[in-house]
């Protein structure tokens, strides 16, 4: 018999976040792939949904913390409960030779891991969203310089490399990794991918979202996703007091914890050309997703190698051309200038990006070749069945 894949994440189905439905796949494609050999820990409950018919009675559903994630202590305190919930039930879950199949959510669940493979002898892949604790620095939670942090980062360093294997979703990640693990374990470069078909292009003159703002006629930029502290999200905001042309919008939608200040923003604003339209559920996000003439994916300066926002490959495949402010030798970037599917600029430079988002309004022709060409590049090379049967060659091979 094949030797049993045991899954850990925090994240999973019904939880509509996309790396809980990114994983959810892989899970369904390793069991496909294993002779339905898997069993899956995670914090995502049921509530109303049904169970998936191919993880009957192979998963064990935890219940989570309901504490506050946008205060830091409650944080924190809420990661340690499910890491002590989630050890727990790995430890006695996990047999010799199983092959564990961990996420980077939660962080704190990685050396823990690590440490389990002095007490059992098991396969260990690593599948790096979020790279530890660079993250939490990159996002002004904690210096580099401080001696908690590096005496953090050499206990991830060490658990990262006792993973017999890591799977990045980026080029820039995993020259990170490399770094991280001294070059010492097989890393692997998976993309993530994007489910083409649940996204068609509609014509932003239709989007009821921008009839609702009144904003359908004009030149729109969109930023849809998490609104967070490492999206460099205030670059954004002062370039758009700087931007002439008077047809030019920014609209944000989403949540997190920079919502608070684009609101606030927005309402001492002299140039009223920065909209919020709110949140809204993944059943809508055809509709919030062709909300534009160009979309914008921003990553703070210090966010290199640290992650890739796979929201990317949706708004390719909503046909729009990509605004990509982030490092230029990142994931996202080298794939835009190697397929010509937008522009990108370096991050931290409001004075730049204005002027670069007008001399985009000045050639409205570039939107719609883009955007075709954008499509058929997520059809081309980051499609469902393109990434998944990555993930079944590596694990054919370990048959």
């Amino acid at each position: 018999m094949d030797k049993k894949i045991v899954v850990i994440s925090e994240y999973f189905y019904p939880n509509e976040r996309t790396d809980a439905f990114l994983l959810t796949e892989i899970t369904k494609k390793l069991s496909e792939v294993n002779d339905g050999n898997i069993e899956v820990i995670c914090t995502s409950e049921l509530n109303s949904s049904e169970e998936l018919e191919f993880l009957d009675s192979k998963i064990v559903r935890l219940k989570k913390s309901k504490l506050n994630e946008n205060n830091i202590l409650l944080r924190i305190i809420k990661f340690l409960i499910l890491t002590f919930k989630l050890s727990l039930k790995a430890f006695f879950t996990i047999k010799k030779n199983d092959r564990v199949f961990l996420t980077t959510n939660p962080a704190f669940l990685i050396p823990v891991i690590s440490i389990f493979r002095i007490f059992k002898s098991f396969e260990y892949t690593l599948l790096v969203y979020d790279v530890f604790p660079e993250n939490i620095s990159a996002a002004k939670i904690i210096s580099k310089n401080s001696l908690f942090y590096k005496i953090i980062k050499k206990i991830y360093d060490w658990s990262y490399s006792k993973a017999d294997r890591l799977i990045v979703i980026g080029r820039d990640m995993q020259e990170v990794i490399l770094e991280k693990t001294n070059h010492t374990k097989p890393t692997y470069l998976i993309e993530n991918w994007c489910n083409y078909e649940s996204v068609k292009p509609e014509p932003k003159s239709e989007n009821s979202i921008l009839k609702k703002l009144g904003i359908e006629n004009k030149k729109v930029f969109l930023f849809a996703g998490n609104l967070g502290r490492v999206q460099g999200i205030n670059t954004l905001l002062e370039a758009s007091k700087l931007v002439k042309d008077k047809d030019f919008v920014l609209l944000f939608i989403g949540d997190g914890a920079y919502k608070n200040e684009i609101v606030k923003f927005i309402s001492n604003s002299e140039n009223k050309n920065v909209y919020y339209a709110g949140s809204f559920p993944i059943s809508q996000q055809n509709e919030f997703l062709n909300a534009c003439d160009v979309s914008i994916i921003s990553l703070a300066k210090d966010m290199y190698g640290l992650g890739v926002p796979s929201k990317s490959y949706y708004n390719m495949s909503a046909q729009k051309p990509l605004l990509y402010i982030g490092d230029k030798k990142s994931e996202i970037s080298l794939v835009i200038n190697e397929h010509n599917l937008g522009w990108t600029i370096e991050p931290d430079d409001e004075k730049k990006l204005a002027l670069l988002i007008d001399e985009i309004c000045k050639n409205n022709d570039k939107y719609l070749s883009m955007g075709k060409k954008s499509r058929k590049i997520v059809e081309q090379y980051f499609s469902k069945d393109v990434i998944l049967n990555k993930y079944a060659q590596l694990y054919k091979g370990d048959k």
